[in-house]
């Protein structure tokens, strides 16, 4: 067994830092609205990580590309049935049932962090892009913003899940894989992860740019 290194430091980063800014999120969100404005601040942190690692999936390294791991539905079934019967072939990078999760997540998040845009807490803090839309789209974006966490909680413990099954069942460390980016692979392999800098620049650069716009629109 060789260690490969397949998920390089920008998409450990991105992916840590959805896990901290989501936890949080969800902590404000939940509570008892004293702490709506660091909700709001990580609320816009989170689009920007997600913008990031959007831009990394057509710029960045091989194993963080979509293409890579957007696969044929029936792929996806299949990977599925073996699965649950305690198959399935290994794969370097995202298996078919995690690329799909990965795609799903990606989407869910987006939405909640787009809705957030829209909506207020009808008190001090508002959206900014609150006023640009009728009272009644605000409230009906409003309450797609406040039932999709409970819809991102479930799908996160899906992927929890998941992650658990592989540990225990196939001795796959995918826990420590996304600490150190590395994972063990049968066969010698010439291609490893290699960091973009050009990929990295402008992934990082975009949402910092969408950051910065974001934060400067009058409210």
């Amino acid at each position: 067994m060789q260690k490969v290194l397949v998920w390089d430091w920008p998409i450990r980063m991105l992916h840590w830092s959805m896990v901290l800014l989501f936890t949080g999120l969800i902590i404000t969100g939940k509570g008892d609205g004293d702490n709506m404005n660091w909700h709001f601040y990580m609320g816009y942190g989170l689009s920007a990580v997600i913008v990031a690692r959007i831009l990394y999936g057509f710029l960045g390294s091989d194993f963080a590309k979509f293409k890579q791991f957007i696969y044929h539905p029936i792929e996806i079934i299949q990977y599925s049935k073996a699965l649950l019967l305690g198959r399935g072939k290994a794969y370097l990078g995202h298996n078919p049932v995690g690329g799909i999760m990965v795609i799903v997540l990606l989407l869910a998040m987006t939405a909640q962090w787009v809705t957030g845009l829209f909506t207020s807490d009808e008190i001090f803090w508002f959206g900014p892009f609150y006023g640009s839309v009728s009272e009644e789209l605000s409230a009906t974006l409003g309450s797609v913003h406040h039932t999709l966490p409970n819809v991102l909680l479930a799908l996160v413990a899906l992927h929890i899940l998941a992650v658990l099954y592989h540990e225990l069942r196939f001795k796959e460390r995918l826990v420590a894989a996304m600490l150190h980016g590395k994972k063990k692979h049968p066969t010698k392999l010439e291609k490893h992860a290699s960091t973009p800098r050009v990929g990295v620049l402008l992934s990082l650069g975009g949402a910092l740019a969408w950051l910065v716009w974001l934060w400067n629109i009058p409210v």
